[in-house]
């Protein structure tokens, strides 16, 4: 039996690995200072299943803060959030690391948040603007790296 993307980014420890010629790995990681702005844009989703992503800072000894909260842990959902959004990053220290992955939900099973799991991947492109583009696959079915695709600058 063939092993999954997650299984193979697993013995990786969270990639980088080739897949389909790009550079894939379980979560990207984002070099951010106390107070940073960072602005999101969903670009595209597929719908079978809930689409999203979720934020850490420091391993969730940071927070961000949108719309007025303070939150150590977010997932923002391509059905809740705006398509477009900003949030501030507050590292422990004056600079920090901020850790990003994709999630979904299987629409007959709410109360469960997958990730890593299955053909779960990701690959970011890096534009000449200094915007990054997420291209991510949930494990549900086939690698689709167009499953969720977002748009992210750091300010």
């Amino acid at each position: 039996m063939a092993k999954t993307l997650a299984e193979i980014l697993a013995n990786a420890k969270g990639g980088p690995i080739d897949c389909q010629g790009k550079s894939v790995m379980m979560s990207y990681k984002i070099p951010v200072a106390k107070g940073q702005e960072v602005e999101i844009e969903f670009l595209q989703y597929n719908e079978t299943y809930q689409q999203g992503f979720e934020v850490s800072i420091d391993q969730r000894k940071g927070f961000i803060e949108v719309n007025g909260q303070r939150l150590n842990a977010p997932v923002f959902w391509t059905n809740t959030a705006p398509k477009t959004f900003s949030f501030k990053c507050f590292p422990k220290k004056p600079e920090g690391l901020m850790n990003i992955w994709n999630v979904w939900q299987n629409i007959e099973y709410k109360e469960n948040i997958d990730s890593w799991i299955g053909n779960a991947g990701l690959y970011v492109e890096q534009m000449e603007d200094g915007e990054l583009i997420f291209h991510c696959s949930n494990g549900m079915d086939q690698v689709n790296f167009e499953d969720l695709v977002f748009k992210m600058k750091a300010k």
